[in-house]
């Protein structure tokens, strides 16, 4: 990547559990770790297609109880070209989630370049599938949001890196 990282978009099929987590605890890192590093660097997520327009109530209590975010305002989108262009990074949640994302907007040559699975942007070692939360029991759920967590702080720093070796 050769210009600095100022918009990112996390991405999961409906924008209802793992990308708003990963949106909610990016900004809790911008507000309380990294607020000079990440001044200028905005987090959005968004959904191949959104059924409940809210985040689901488990990732709405996972992010009040470990990040002090209030999240039950929120309201899930769908992605289309317009919010996809204005990125600068889009890490998705699932490998077939890149699939589909450079399938459907296969016109935007730009979203091909900056697309990436999250879990291996962050150089994070193992599956980087992050399987979807919902319906599964509450210690499943959260072992799920704690690996979106670690993606996040992970792509975060190296997102910071890329900022200031750009500088």
């Amino acid at each position: 990547m050769n210009k600095k990282v100022k918009n990112v978009l996390f991405v999961c099929f409906g924008n209802t559990a793992r990308s708003p987590a990963a949106e909610g605890i990016a900004k809790a890192l911008k507000r309380d770790k990294y607020s000079e590093e990440l001044a200028n660097v905005n987090f959005d997520s968004a959904g191949f297609f959104n059924v409940y327009k809210t985040a689901q109530p488990a990732t709405i209590e996972y992010l009040k109880k470990n990040w002090n975010i209030d999240f039950s305002d929120f309201k899930g989108k769908i992605m289309d070209e317009d919010l996809l262009k204005k990125q600068d990074l889009i890490l998705v949640m699932q490998p077939r989630h890149l699939k589909r994302l450079k399938r459907k907007f296969k016109n935007l040559k730009e979203v091909q370049k900056k697309a990436h699975i999250l879990l291996e942007y962050a150089q994070v070692p193992g599956d980087p599938d992050i399987e979807d939360p919902v319906n599964l029991n509450e210690k499943e759920y959260e072992e799920i949001i704690k690996t979106v967590e670690n993606g996040v702080i992970e792509s975060i720093k190296k997102i910071i890196k890329i900022n200031k070796d750009l500088t």
